[in-house]
This record gives structure tokens, C-alpha cells and sequence, in this order.
């Protein structure tokens, strides 16, 4: 099996599907695994397997935004911003 390094910016439609399908709720830190790269930087990464590759995805804020905004889930929006609440 195949271990791959993507960045996020290098991630297509394909694989940003299967990261929703793999996290529907979303990808949290208990997901993340550090590593440390040979010049001591520490990264995050997410991990993915298809049938014969598993990806280390970094993760960062950006790519929670686009997955975000696939998923519908915007995170600090407010759900009755069109002025419209029911009455309790």
C-alpha cells in the first residue's frame, strides 16, 4: 500500500469527497496525527485510505473552510440571520 503526503491545496474534488464521507462531522483535533518532518517542523495531518492508498492530508484552516463549505456546516453563522425566528 501506497503512503502519500497531499497538501491541501493540492486536494481534488475526488478526495475532499471521500474526506466528507470519511468525517461527516467534521474532522477534529482527536483526528489529527503530528508528525515531525526531518528539518523539525511539526505538521498536522489527517489520515485517509482508499483501497490502496493511505494519505496524510495536512490539515489547516483553509481546508476545514472548503470542506465546510461542501458540507453545508458553517460554523459561527448565524442560523437566523434572514430575520425570521419562530416564536417560543
Amino acid at each position: 500500500m501506497k503512503r502519500v503526503i497531499k497538501d491541501f491545496k493540492s486536494i481534488g474534488i475526488e478526495l475532499i469527497q471521500r474526506l466528507i464521507k470519511t468525517f461527516p462531522d467534521g474532522i477534529y483535533e482527536d483526528d489529527l496525527i503530528s508528525i515531525t518532518k526531518p528539518n523539525g517542523d511539526k505538521i498536522n495531518v489527517v489520515e485517509l485510505r482508499t483501497e490502496d492508498t493511505i494519505y496524510l492530508i495536512k490539515m489547516n484552516q483553509e481546508l476545514q473552510a472548503r470542506i465546510d463549505s461542501f458540507t453545508g456546516d458553517f460554523e459561527g453563522l448565524d442560523p437566523y440571520s434572514d430575520g425570521y425566528r419562530d416564536s417560543p
